[in-house]
């Protein structure tokens, strides 16, 4: 009997030790940009979709070089970053440091566009002749 009851002690414990380890989370990750371009001039608020965002830390976010203004955690699956004003367009990589010192890369992320002298969704007067 005394087996027994030191064999049940044992398991007992395993349990308890077992049931008090953390579960492993889900690694975080960032995936792409919506919307995935801007104008030059900056401005433009995106999200930066991932998986398993931490809430429980803080942001910085780069376009290119040059670090976003303003970013905020929407939930664990987006942040939300303004885009920095550019002077090249083309693509960027979109960098992403968290505050415990992880360090995500978007590869080609994001795209500066030269929208000067465009205006978007302007209804075109039309054309006299001479």
């Amino acid at each position: 009997m005394r087996k027994l009851g030191g064999i049940f002690g044992v398991i007992i414990g395993a349990v308890l030790v077992l049931g008090a380890c953390e579960k492993p989370t889900p690694a975080m990750t960032f995936l792409r940009l919506d919307p995935n371009f801007g104008g030059l001039q900056g401005g433009k608020t995106v999200r930066v979709v991932g998986k398993s965002i931490r809430l429980d830390i803080g942001y910085a976010v780069y376009f290119g070089k040059l670090r976003s203004p303003r970013v905020s955690i929407q939930n664990d699956k987006a942040l939300l970053a303004v885009t920095p004003r550019q002077w090249t367009p083309g693509m960027v990589d979109v960098t992403i440091r968290a505050d415990n010192g992880s360090v995500f890369v978007v590869r080609n992320g994001f795209e500066y566009i030269d929208q000067r002298g465009q205006l978007l969704d302007a209804p075109q007067e039309p054309q006299q002749d001479p």
